[in-house]
């Protein structure tokens, strides 16, 4: 299964979505593509709540299996894609 493109992820939504004495949000979406090395992905992994949350062996097979398929069918390198939203609103009053 891919991935949606970002074009096709609805924007969030929130409490900023028209609130008494604001103007309607402007919304701003950035993408930026990120290289990694398997080690440099594998400790970015690292830092994710639910990896963390695992057992060390759970957590520990989980990493190998990742950094053997980055280092086997990616040579080793791999980009991640972020997508960032900015909302701006400015009060009315």
């Amino acid at each position: 299964m891919r991935l949606l493109a970002p074009a096709e992820i609805p924007p969030g939504t929130g409490e900023l979505n028209g609130p008494t004495g604001f103007g309607q949000p402007v919304l701003r979406r950035y993408e930026r593509d990120l290289p990694y090395s398997t080690e440099e992905y594998l400790n970015l992994l690292q830092t994710y709540s639910g990896h963390r949350a695992l057992p060390p062996t759970v957590r520990n097979g989980l990493l190998e299996c990742i950094g053997n398929l980055i280092d086997e069918r990616h040579g080793g390198r791999i980009t991640k894609r972020y997508l960032t939203e900015l909302r701006v609103v400015h009060r009315t009053g």
